[in-house]
């Protein structure tokens, strides 16, 4: 069974920089999205510090994605958006279907993976993730004010007719929901496995944190059980991140590594045992992504990687007593 299609390339500081220079003569434009999202008991306010960035903020044409606004209606938090919503914010934020865009969040790599995954589930072409922000503040580039003007009212946006490309509703060969469904798996088919006895099929790597996952801590949403999906492994996103270097990517070795060595994973035998493919979940499917990417753009596996949207807060609020596994 052959992977998904890599979705999005994973780029370096040095490698952005290329591309914000050839926009320079290029007619395809580099736009930074802003990915940065906070956990709720975070005071932090992500929107106030894009506005007040001098590097990558509205000076140079960077752009605001809201993880909170632009999502699904729904009890659970900031589910996947539709179509339709994000037509909306392609047209609100001004980009255009030709636009290459790098997405970053300031932590390092914490919500960009999610909205790197977002951008391309909605059909846009070209969405690299920069592997990261901090590393990319420590060259110290000059701005590069080629990309969008910070108000979007310049000739590249008031007349779009001027623009190679118009502004993006989806770009892809595939509808929405054919992505979609490659792409993500939602509570109703996980507890059919389960029912089914095919769970097994299936590796399931949850990202949060050690102690959130055997039930030892509770959960950050007041009320909701911790504990974890029968048959789930347990891979906190941290792990494949290197603290060391303002949390960028590890090496596929190390990565790899960790699979094997931490949580038993064969990967030489990954279709074979699990036939289904790798679910990655987490809180409310934002780090997940993390893993997602990990998986697919640096271990490369030979598997399907779905991401389980709703997470750990749609499981635990709607599971069964006996889907809900305590380790304590």
């Amino acid at each position: 069974m052959s992977s998904s299609p890599k979705f999005i390339s994973i780029i370096k500081p040095s490698a952005f920089r290329s591309l914000q220079k050839a926009a320079t003569t290029s007619p395809h434009r580099t736009i930074p999205i802003d990915a940065t999202w906070f956990m709720p008991n975070n005071p932090r306010n992500a929107y106030d510090e894009f506005k007040q960035d001098k590097t990558l903020g509205p000076e140079v044409g960077a752009k605001f994605f809201d993880v909170d606004k632009w999502a699904r209606d729904s009890p659970y938090p900031h589910m996947l958006p539709t179509q339709s919503i994000m037509n909306e914010a392609f047209q609100e934020l001004g980009i255009h279907s030709s636009d290459n865009l790098v997405v970053y969040d300031r932590v390092g790599n914490f919500s960009s993976p999610r909205v790197a995954f977002t951008l391309k589930l909605a059909g846009h072409g070209k969405v690299y993730l920069l592997d990261n922000y901090p590393n990319y503040l420590k060259f110290d580039f000059p701005a590069e004010s080629q990309t969008v003007s910070k108000s979007g009212s310049d000739k590249e946006t008031s007349d779009l007719s001027n623009v190679p490309g118009e502004v993006n509703e989806v770009n892809s060969p595939h509808s929405y929901e054919e992505i979609y469904d490659r792409e993500v798996i939602e509570y109703e088919e996980i507890v059919t496995l389960l029912e089914n006895n095919d769970i097994s099929k299936y590796l399931i790597l949850d990202a949060r944190s050690h102690d959130r996952f055997t039930g030892a801590s509770p959960e950050p949403r007041p009320g909701l059980s911790s504990g974890h999906i029968p048959t789930a492994k347990n891979l906190p996103f941290t792990k494949v991140l290197n603290p060391e270097a303002n949390n960028e990517y590890k090496t596929k070795e190390e990565i790899e590594s960790i699979l094997t060595q931490d949580l038993g994973v064969d990967l030489t035998k990954l279709d074979a045992t699990y036939p289904g493919g790798i679910i990655v979940m987490c809180g409310t499917g934002v780090t997940a992504c993390i893993l997602k990417l990990a998986l697919e753009n640096i271990v490369k596996v030979d598997v399907p990687v779905k991401l389980y949207d709703g997470s750990w807060t749609e499981w635990a609020m709607r599971a069964p007593d006996k889907y809900i596994i305590k380790d304590v």
